[in-house]
Formats: structure tokens, C-alpha cells, sequence
């Protein structure tokens, strides 16, 4: 059988098995990559698995890569909130540690004696070991330069580079926390843990949070916008190591475009949390915001350079997003866009793969738009309470 014919059958299993395993998987699109360095990595709300590295593996060993990503899923690693000045090889190897430690034996991957560590310790205590342990191939990259890969026991070397592939995608992702938290709450109530130890149980549980806050949703996209803004430069030190290493300049302006449905069904109390909420956007440094008004089809094109009391919108007709969307891939200068609604409305089409962020009017809009967003890639969402 081919790698994905094994993993269609593990999913089988699983489906009938491991039911919280397979709700978990089923948040996430499962894709083929063959340049990446690493076997599985998990971000970005996909699981990809690399055919080429895998083809001489054993079915066990494919279901038990696969387990060790929807594991690491559970306990939110690609979704938490990143240090400063990471190193992604150290974040992926504190997350095999943890999962050996806390989760179930592995012979994939590494436990905490491997490098001399204390057991038990936390993803977070770990990371903070394994970051003067494990080199950072970012700033290698950046600056050129190669560096020995450690020897934690003779004759073996650890592929620390795939590690650090297998952490790209991670990223916070306050959604998608909710997502995993929601079926975590269903496995508690219907105990349907299925192979799960009851150990793993309490760390799962231990993992929950508060749910989604809109406002945290809305810094969090302005700091992943400023963040394309990034630029190394021979002119600033970097952080940790000094002028050895390039360290980042940001460019001044970030460019958003926001996107209101003024449609029939969108109510005048809607219109001025919209407003609200665009005047929010200042306060966190953006200095210009091009805004359309739209229905099944632009009515108005605004540019605010500050907060705005009141707007006179144009429209009141029915609702077409792609109207909206097609605006935003044909400018490429904006870096993300934002779009308010309350969700009633087709799917659109997108072409590209650039960041939107949909604002419902409420939770009951959310629940009803979240099961087609989440199918959209770089497409996350969130409502006001």
C-alpha cells in the first residue's frame, strides 16, 4: 500500500477506536509535502506527511507518526503562544520529550535522559533546557554560517535539522485552541478516551483554557500582519547573539483592508461595533486602513488615517464575499484583510493563500460560518460578544 492508503486506514481505525484521536485529526487537512526534511509536522491547522521519507516505513511506524503529531495537537504545541527569539529545533524536540514523558513510551522519538534532563518537567521547562542544547539553524541561515550538530552519545548524531523543519509551521492560534479544547470537553463528558491512559488524561485536561477572546484574535492578527514587515539587518544586533548574527528592522507602515458587509441583514448597532472595532486597530499602531463597503458588490472604498466618530454607508442590498476577495488578491500590497458579517452568504473562491480574518456579529453567526472557514486556508475567525 501506498503512505496515504495506510494513513486512510489508520483513520479508519481510529474512526471506529480512538474517537477522540479522530475528531482531533478531522480539525486538520491532512497533505503530502516530499520537500520538507522531517517525516510529519503539524501547524497551520494541517498535518503533513513527507511520502518519500516514509515509504520504507512500516505501517506501525506511519500510524505511529501520525499519533505522535494529533497527540502533540491535543496538548496545543504548534498553537501556543511562541517565545521570543525562538529556536524552532529546540521547540519540536521539548515537544517529543514531553510526549515521551508524559504521554507514552516512544522509540521514535527521544526522552528526557537522552539528554541528561530531569523527568517529568514541563513542555515549557524543557524548552528552556533544550534551547542551549539544540542549534539554531535561523540564525545559521541568516548569518551564513555552519554548525556542528551535537553528540549526545557516541557515534550518534540526532537529526537536529528536521526537527527544526517540523516546528515551521507552529504558531499561535487562540481558534484553534478552542477547536481542540471543544473536543477534549466532549472526550470528558462521553469518556471517550479510547486507548488514552488515564495519565494522559490529566494532562490534557490540565491543558484547557478560557475560551476565545476577539480582542487577543485581533492582536494577534495585527502582530502576524507587522510581522511580514520583518527584515534582517547588518545595521541592528540581534538579540541573543549580538552584531555576530543579523538581527530585525521592521518597516514603518502595514497596510490592512478591512471589508464591512453593509447588506440588509447587517443592523445599524452591527455597523457601529464594526466601527469600534476598526478604530481599535490604531490604538495598536497601524497608521492607515483602506476600507470597502460592500454587499454583492463594492458601494464604497474609505481610507481612515485615525479613528472615525461615524461613516455613511451605502448598500442595504444582498450579501457576495467574493466581490470583497477578489479586490484583496488583485492588490498585493495590502497583508491582510479583515471582514466583518454575519456570515450569510455562499463560500467564496480564493486563489491565494493570504491571511483573512472574519468577524461575526455574534456567537450563533460563528458557529454557523466556522464549519466552512475553517476549510479555507489561512483563514481564521472570531465574533463579538
Amino acid at each position: 500500500m501506498s503512505v496515504k492508503e495506510i494513513i486512510s486506514s489508520v483513520i479508519d481505525e481510529w474512526f471506529l477506536y480512538e474517537p477522540l484521536l479522530f475528531n482531533v485529526y478531522c480539525t486538520h487537512k491532512l497533505e503530502a509535502n516530499s520537500k520538507m526534511k522531517c517525516r510529519f509536522r503539524t501547524g497551520k491547522r494541517r498535518i503533513e506527511y513527507n511520502p518519500e521519507l516514509l515509504k520504507d516505513k512500516s505501517a506501525l511506524d506511519i500510524e505511529q507518526g501520525l499519533k505522535n503529531e494529533v497527540m502533540r495537537i491535543l496538548l496545543k504545541h504548534p498553537y501556543q503562544r511562541l517565545p521570543q527569539n525562538i529556536n524552532q529545533c529546540a521547540l519540536t524536540t521539548a515537544s517529543d520529550v514531553t510526549l515521551n514523558e508524559h504521554c507514552f513510551h516512544n522509540k521514535m522519538i527521544k526522552d528526557a535522559a537522552y539528554y541528561n534532563l530531569k523527568p517529568g518537567l514541563s513542555y515549557e521547562e524543557y524548552y528552556k533546557k533544550l534551547y542551549y542544547i539544540c542549534p539554531d539553524f535561523e540564525a545559521m541561515e541568516n548569518d551564513g554560517k555552519n554548525q556542528l550538530m551535537p553528540v549526545l552519545k557516541e557515534n550518534e548524531i540526532w537529526d537536529y535539522e528536521a526537527a527544526a523543519d517540523a516546528s515551521e509551521l507552529w504558531g499561535q492560534d487562540y481558534e484553534m485552541i478552542e477547536f481542540v479544547n471543544h473536543q477534549i470537553q466532549k472526550a470528558m463528558k462521553g469518556n471517550q478516551w479510547g486507548s488514552i491512559s488515564g495519565k494522559f488524561h490529566e494532562t490534557i485536561t490540565a491543558s484547557l483554557k478560557i475560551p476565545v477572546d476577539y480582542r487577543r484574535i485581533l492582536s494577534q492578527f495585527r502582530a502576524s500582519i507587522n510581522n511580514q514587515n520583518r527584515k534582517l539587518s547588518r545595521m541592528k544586533p540581534n538579540r541573543r547573539y549580538g552584531f555576530e548574527y543579523m538581527g530585525s528592522v521592521f518597516e514603518p507602515e502595514t497596510r490592512l483592508l478591512v471589508a464591512v458587509d453593509v447588506s440588509s441583514s447587517i443592523d445599524s448597532e452591527d455597523l457601529k461595533n464594526f466601527l469600534s472595532i476598526i478604530n481599535r486597530f490604531f490604538s495598536y499602531g497601524i497608521q492607515k486602513i483602506h476600507v470597502l463597503a460592500f454587499d454583492t458588490e463594492i458601494k464604497q472604498e474609505l481610507e481612515f488615517k485615525g479613528p472615525a466618530r461615524s461613516i455613511k454607508i451605502i448598500g442595504r442590498g444582498g450579501t457576495d464575499f467574493q466581490c470583497a476577495i477578489d479586490y484583496y488578491e488583485s492588490h498585493p500590497q495590502y497583508q491582510g484583510l479583515i471582514i466583518f458579517t454575519d456570515g450569510n452568504a455562499d463560500v467564496p473562491k480564493l486563489r491565494l493563500h493570504k491571511q483573512i480574518l472574519w468577524i461575526m456579529t455574534g456567537k450563533r453567526e460563528y458557529d454557523y460560518a466556522i464549519n466552512w472557514i475553517r476549510n479555507l486556508r489561512s483563514n481564521k475567525a472570531t465574533w463579538i460578544p
